[in-house]
């Protein structure tokens, strides 16, 4: 799950993928045939979905998140998302809050529970439609806290179907896995890697699972002689919807 021992050796590696197509801020690397879901199709406005929350290494049940729907996009909120402090300062930041999704399902920003946001630009893909399984996607572009910008680059994974239950029932569902590096390394640490999968279920519109983790290196750190700084890991949660959609839109599926 952790990067190599610098952040620039480990985006040579795992960036150096083909191009396929290269798009504005984002390409297309590979889609194979599979049966593909055309449209994204969210719950109506006004929807509020509650997820129960664990801790993914211990189980520890944790405080409900919570989904709004609105005509203009979405808010997932009351995340309580802690990432790893900011290696040997131990500087740390203040957890995440809400993920705030435009009316196509694209990222547009995070809120910490310090006020602070986090801007994408442009606006990220996580939910790439039409979901063709075995597609991969790579996606360049810029994260601005305040006056702070720096370069993000996003890899995405369209898997198979996979038949999941969670609190809110059985749904057949398609795996998005995606690896994000955000560009804040400094002379102390290697730029942070987050690792998301989402398990979306067609016939509800939304997101029925989410797991969410992220770690980073520490230079300064004592460490092994010859071997690979420490890794220091933030928070791993895990979300499951608690209530089914009150309206459920019909499948969108084809086989291409």
């Amino acid at each position: 799950m952790m990067v190599g021992p610098g952040a620039r050796i480990t985006r040579r590696q795992v960036l150096s993928l083909p191009l396929a197509a290269v798009l504005p801020g984002c390409a297309m690397l590979e889609a194979p045939g599979g049966q593909a879901v055309d449209e994204y199709t969210p719950p109506p406005p006004g929807t509020v979905l509650r997820y129960a929350t664990r801790d993914g290494y211990r189980g520890t049940p944790l405080e409900e998140a919570r989904w709004a729907f609105a005509a203009s996009g979405s808010r997932f909120e009351n995340l309580g998302y802690e990432e790893a402090g900011n290696g040997g300062f131990g500087e740390a930041l203040a957890p995440m809050a809400t993920r705030v999704h435009d009316a196509s399902g694209a990222l547009l920003s995070w809120e910490r529970a310090d006020g602070s946001i986090t801007r994408f630009d442009p606006p990220l893909r996580v939910l790439p439609f039409p979901l063709v399984p075995g597609a991969r996607m790579r996606q360049d572009g810029v994260a601005r806290t305040g006056a702070r910008t720096r370069p993000v680059v996003m890899l995405l994974r369209v898997g198979g179907w996979e038949r999941i239950t969670v609190p809110a029932g059985s749904w057949d569902t398609i795996r998005i896995d995606r690896d994000l590096w955000l560009g804040d390394h400094d002379f102390h640490r290697t730029e942070t890697r987050r690792t998301e999968t989402d398990w979306y279920a067609p016939q509800s519109g939304v997101v029925v699972r989410s797991s969410e983790d992220s770690a980073h290196q520490d230079l300064l750190m004592s460490r092994p002689r010859f071997g690979p700084a420490p890794v220091r890991r933030g928070d791993w949660r895990v979300r499951e919807l608690l209530d089914a959609p009150p309206v459920s839109p019909p499948p969108l599926t084809r086989s291409p």
